[in-house]
């Protein structure tokens, strides 16, 4: 039996596969963002808060692996990517400083912080900046060890009261072994695998059998709520001992693996016009969307497209909305100033 072959593509292009998968990626982020006050709201109903609970599962997770996997591997020769690890910094300092500003403008309270991330997404920059520095400094110890410590100590970190949203370690904790994961791993790997007819069938029925689960249990959707963020303690769980909360990592763990990979091989590898191209821009997505979110919710647009439509319809009107956004940020405008504090950290002296 012949080994399938992966579709060859020219060297000078992207991988289609993985910018789709980043575009598709950082539009949940969107989604997710748009509607996390609707299902933290006790009047959320059953939808929201099983949309939430099922975008949270793997987006997040699904982005910092694929940063992973394009972080190029590393040795004891490498030299430290400053410029990346600048750029980071530089951008989540930055971003935070910008909405400030505008919650300023809107007459709101700032909360600027260096240290603390509560009620931020700039969270993403500094974890990103600290996995680079970690992934270089731990090039020369055997890969095993690294991901059998990281696992541990991520499923371990809901019990200690001194992680949470300062300098966003409990984020940075939980999330590093998948960040590790990805970078151990190359796009070949993953490329292989997707191309598998059988795996792309059983992905699909995890991905179906989640949702059933999201939508007909909400037990499931309340107590896993707090664990697919990864920034809270055990001690969020709900009408859980404590105790327990390690398990209730492991099971966050494995589902959000799962339900990762099986939307890497469900989403095709082929050029979609603009949402391939979307996929080198999720930056520049990321750092301005929550300023329109932000807008938004200060005016209170949900709830005068509810007040005309419903709830049902203004969540999928809202959702729509969000999408757009993501399309809004992606043009090219709005690479301002990622990209030019990525160029600054390019031109920093390795």
């Amino acid at each position: 039996m012949s080994e399938k072959r992966l579709p060859q593509q020219p060297q000078s292009q992207r991988i289609y596969l993985f910018d789709n998968v980043k575009t598709l990626a950082i539009f949940l982020v969107v989604i997710g963002h748009a509607i996390n006050f609707l299902a933290l709201s006790a009047n959320g109903n059953k939808l929201e808060k099983s949309l939430f609970v099922f975008i949270y599962s793997f987006h997040m997770p699904l982005f910092i692996f694929i940063s992973g996997l394009f972080l190029k591997p590393m040795d004891t020769q490498t030299k430290f990517p400053r410029g990346k690890f600048i750029s980071f910094l530089t951008i989540g300092i930055v971003l935070r400083a910008f909405t400030s500003i505008l919650r300023l403008i809107l007459g709101q309270k700032a909360n600027f912080s260096v240290f603390e991330m509560y009620d931020t997404y700039a969270w993403f920059m500094d974890a990103m900046a600290v996995f680079i520095l970690l992934a270089w400094l731990l090039r020369s110890f055997d890969k095993r060890i690294i991901l059998s410590v990281s696992v541990l100590v991520g499923c371990l970190a809901g019990y200690d009261s001194n992680l949470g949203d300062k300098f966003s370690l409990m984020r940075i904790v939980v999330f590093f072994p998948v960040f590790m994961i990805g970078h151990y791993l190359t796009p070949e790997q993953i490329l292989k695998l997707a191309s598998l007819k059988w795996v792309k069938i059983i992905a699909a029925l995890i991905i179906i059998g989640f949702i059933a689960l999201c939508l007909s249990d909400m037990v499931f959707v309340t107590r896993f709520r707090t664990m697919f963020t990864g920034r809270n303690r055990f001690s969020a769980l709900k009408q859980v001992p404590y105790r327990a909360g390690v398990f209730y990592r492991v099971i966050t763990y494995v589902l959000s693996s799962l339900l990762g990979l099986s939307v890497i091989c469900l989403v095709p590898n082929r050029k979609l016009g603009y949402i391939t191209t979307a996929g080198g821009k999720t930056l520049q997505i990321y750092f301005w969307h929550k300023m329109f979110l932000i807008i938004f919710e200060h005016y209170k647009l949900y709830d005068a497209i509810q007040a005309r439509t419903g709830d049902t319809a203004a969540t999928a009107i809202y959702i729509l909305i969000a999408v757009g956004v993501a399309f809004l940020c992606s043009i090219p405008i709005l690479s301002f100033p990622t990209k030019q504090l990525l160029a600054m950290g390019k031109k920093t002296p390795e």
